[in-house]
């Protein structure tokens, strides 16, 4: 089968496809780079790095296939680099989509996504890695390459499906986490998450051409198109990002409204529900640097480590123009909710700590 076990004669239009995948994938994987840099301001978390590996991987896997296609290359070595590349490539895209999941579903029952995505790897990667690397040392066994095309048709599938249940997590993930926060947004900021769920129907879209590129054979063009596909699917990660902080960083006082855009303020049972999700978003990130500071204070008190991160932005923030309004316009409401009302509790710094959690 043609390129499987080694460089083959290309014709002229397939030629001229592969390397116009070769010059996107390089450019978008480039732009995606200095991205990276730009967007966060410290260099760290899991998001930071399995989007940063991803990005190395493309440019690597799509010079290596460029040159072995080619012959420019021996087949081998070049085989070993794709191999690099793919793992970093694919498994560190899968990594980006876990790692935000943290911002819309409950971390324990991530471990299963988590445990999914070692699995694939094992089951996936680590044998089509061998039987490339196989075929192309003995570029004559005929039985060799036949096993090997069959499991690369298993290994896109499952790796297709892998990316697809968790778009769909986060598209159930998100509605769930974000519509309380968006209950007091106006409509530009509402269709955000109609975008994030747009986003993620357009990555299912291209897994299903690269799968209709794997099946129709054409084995040199599935290649160098997958590294196409996945460097689209990081710069619309940067999409969704984006969206994400316009989320957390729009102002949300009907004096930052246009007129078309001014609606009544929202329920204190609305606000607090959404503060709720910022606060616990900031748990989960407090209890894993516990252990960073587990002793008691000199006092020999406990330290109040989560609640203290809280009571700095309560203390420290102005006094929220709608909870006040609403304090002063209902004289009949009952003692909890002019309670509720009297709080100084500023959202536009609430919304700061799930910024936190992404490095933004």
């Amino acid at each position: 089968m043609a390129g499987e076990s080694g460089p083959t004669e290309l014709s002229l239009p397939k030629a001229m496809t592969i390397a116009a995948f070769f010059g996107v994938s390089v450019y978008n994987s480039i732009e995606i780079l200095f991205s990276i840099f730009h967007r966060f301001r410290t260099h760290k978390g899991l998001y930071f790095w399995s989007m940063l590996i991803a990005c190395i991987g493309i440019p690597v896997h799509a010079i290596a296939v460029l040159l072995r296609n080619f012959g420019l290359a021996p087949s081998v070595p070049m085989c070993v680099f794709i191999i690099l590349g793919w793992w970093s490539m694919v498994t560190g895209q899968a990594v980006v989509l876990y790692s935000r999941l943290h911002l819309v579903r409950d971390e324990k029952k991530l471990r299963w996504v988590l445990m999914m995505i070692i699995t694939n790897f094992a089951i996936l990667h680590l044998p089509v890695s061998g039987l490339y690397l196989a075929t192309n040392i003995n570029p004559d066994n005929t039985r060799l390459t036949y096993i090997f095309s069959v499991y690369e048709k298993v290994q896109l599938t499952g790796f297709s499906v892998q990316e697809w249940v968790i778009a769909g997590l986060y598209i159930w993930g998100a509605y769930s986490a974000l519509n309380p926060i968006l209950k007091f947004k106006g409509p530009r900021e509402r269709k955000v998450l109609r975008y994030l769920v747009l986003v993620n129907l357009i990555v299912i879209a291209m897994d299903g051409s690269l799968l209709l590129t794997e099946f129709t054979d054409n084995f040199e063009i599935q290649t160098t198109y997958k590294t196409v596909v996945y460097s689209i699917k990081l710069k619309l990660e940067f999409y969704v990002l984006n969206q994400l902080v316009f989320i957390i960083h729009n102002p949300t006082s009907p004096t930052f409204r246009t007129p078309q855009e001014s609606e009544p303020a929202p329920s204190t049972e609305d606000r607090a529900e959404s503060v709720t999700v910022i606060a616990k978003a900031r748990m989960r990130s407090c209890e894993k640097k516990r252990h960073h500071d587990k002793g008691p204070t000199p006092d020999g008190h406990a330290r109040p480590y989560v609640n203290s991160t809280l009571r700095h932005f309560d203390t420290h923030s102005e006094p929220d123009p709608w909870l006040s309004s609403s304090s002063s316009s209902s004289s009949t409401s009952s003692p909890s909710s002019a309670n509720s009302s009297s709080r100084t509790v500023s959202w536009t710094r609430r919304c700061a700590l799930l910024a936190s959690l992404l490095n933004l």
